[in-house]
């Protein structure tokens, strides 16, 4: 929606450092793409290289990520004359993908390596009340005369 494209993304693991008993590390990893590109499943083959160079068995990941950067417009995208991608093709694919979620809801349609289910939650126990964004968490005043 906002005609961007992103042309560097960071790749990063960790585990838990306040379990002191385990074993700890952390790593990550920034890759420049080769041309800038808002398609899900180049970022995600990118992602998933890098991560194949930071990933170490015998350790229990708390938390991991894919942060995307170097911004640029849609329609300022420096080519590469190495370019293999049929990015013509994968612009379509990806339009339709993006009009099915828009009008089904979000991941309607989802790549294979997203997986099937959500495995996990996101720890909300200490959220701050909305009270300036929600109407149902205004607080509400009773005064006694």
């Amino acid at each position: 929606k906002q005609k961007s494209a992103a042309s560097v993304l960071m790749v990063f693991i960790q585990t838990n450092r306040f379990k002191e008993t385990e074993k700890q590390y952390y790593a990550s990893k920034v890759i420049t793409l080769p041309v800038p590109t808002n398609d899900t499943m180049e970022i995600s083959k990118y992602a998933g290289v890098a991560l194949d160079l930071i990933f170490k068995t015998g350790y229990r990941y708390k938390k991991a990520g894919v942060i995307v950067s170097g911004i640029v417009s849609e329609n300022h995208i420096q080519g590469n004359l190495f370019d293999e991608a049929d990015r013509l093709n994968r612009n379509k694919i990806m339009t339709v993908l993006d009009k099915i979620n828009d009008k089904y809801g979000n991941d309607t349609l989802k790549l294979a390596v997203q997986g099937t289910e959500k495995k996990w939650k996101l720890r909300q126990e200490k959220l701050s009340p909305s009270y300036t964004t929600k109407w149902s968490d205004i607080i509400t005043v009773n005064a006694k005369s």
